[in-house]
C-alpha cells in the first residue's frame, strides 16, 4: 500500500501553499497607501506657503503692480512749478543711486518737467557747477543765469529756490541745503528770498506728488 498522507497534514499544506499569495497582496497594498500617502505629504512639504494680507489689510492693484527697480536704482521725486506759479508739484523719476547722486537729481530738474502742464520755476540756461555734502547740509554752486534769469516776481523767486531745497532735503541724509552763484554766497537772487544761509524744507508749498 502506498503511504498516505494524514488528512491534517495535507490542510496544513494546503494552508502554507496558498498563505504566499495573500501575503504578497496585503503586502502590495499596503506599499500602494504608502507611497499614496507620503507622496501627498512630500509635495506639501515642497510647495511654497501661500501668503496672504494680515486681517484687516487690503493690497491695492497699485501696490501689487508696484515695480521693482533694478539695483542700484532709486526713485526720486522733483519738484516743479503749476500752471499760475503758487504751488510745487512732485514728479517721480528713477536715478541711480551712486557717487554723483545729488549731481543726477540737479541735473535733472534742470531739464524741467515731463508732464506738459507744469514749468520749471529754475530759470532756463542755469547750470549745475557743483553740488557737495558737508555734514547735513548739501551745497549747490549753479551758474549766475540761476539769478539773472528770474523774472523778478516774489513766486519764481521762491518757487525755484525750494524746488531745489524740497527735492533734495526728501533724502535723510540732506536736513538744509545752501545755494551758491558761482561759487559764491549771495544775499538773495532778485531780491525776495533770503538766500544766506542754509535752509530746511517747507513742505506748506508742496501741492501734490504725481
Amino acid at each position: 500500500m502506498k503511504n498516505q498522507t494524514p488528512p491534517s497534514r495535507k490542510k496544513y499544506k494546503e494552508k502554507e501553499s496558498s498563505w504566499p499569495g495573500w501575503f504578497y497582496i496585503l503586502v502590495g497594498l499596503a506599499i500602494f497607501f504608502a507611497v499614496l500617502y507620503f507622496g501627498e505629504l512630500i509635495i506639501r512639504y515642497l510647495q511654497p506657503p501661500e501668503i496672504s494680507p494680515s486681517p484687516g489689510v487690503v493690497v491695492s492693484p497699485e501696490e501689487e503692480r508696484e515695480e521693482i527697480l533694478p539695483a542700484g536704482e532709486e526713485e526720486v521725486v522733483l519738484y516743479f512749478s503749476n500752471p499760475d506759479f503758487t504751488a510745487l508739484v512732485g514728479e517721480k523719476r528713477k536715478i541711480k543711486k551712486d557717487s554723483k547722486w545729488m549731481e543726477r537729481i540737479i541735473e535733472e530738474l534742470l531739464k524741467g518737467p515731463r508732464d506738459r502742464s507744469l514749468y520749471n520755476p529754475i530759470p532756463p540756461s542755469t547750470r549745475l557747477n557743483a553740488v557737495f555734502l558737508e555734514g547735513d547740509i548739501a551745497y549747490v554752486d549753479l551758474s549766475a543765469e540761476m539769478a539773472k534769469n528770474q523774472s523778478g516776481g516774489t513766486s519764481q523767486e521762491l518757487l525755484s529756490v525750494y524746488a531745489i531745497i524740497d527735492t533734495l532735503t526728501a533724502f535723510p541724509e540732506i536736513k538744509k541745503v545752501k545755494i551758491l552763484i558761482d561759487g559764491e554766497e549771495i544775499p538773495t537772487l532778485c531780491g525776495h528770498i533770503d538766500i544766506s544761509q542754509p535752509l530746511e524744507r517747507d513742505e506748506k508749498l508742496i501741492a501734490k506728488v504725481q
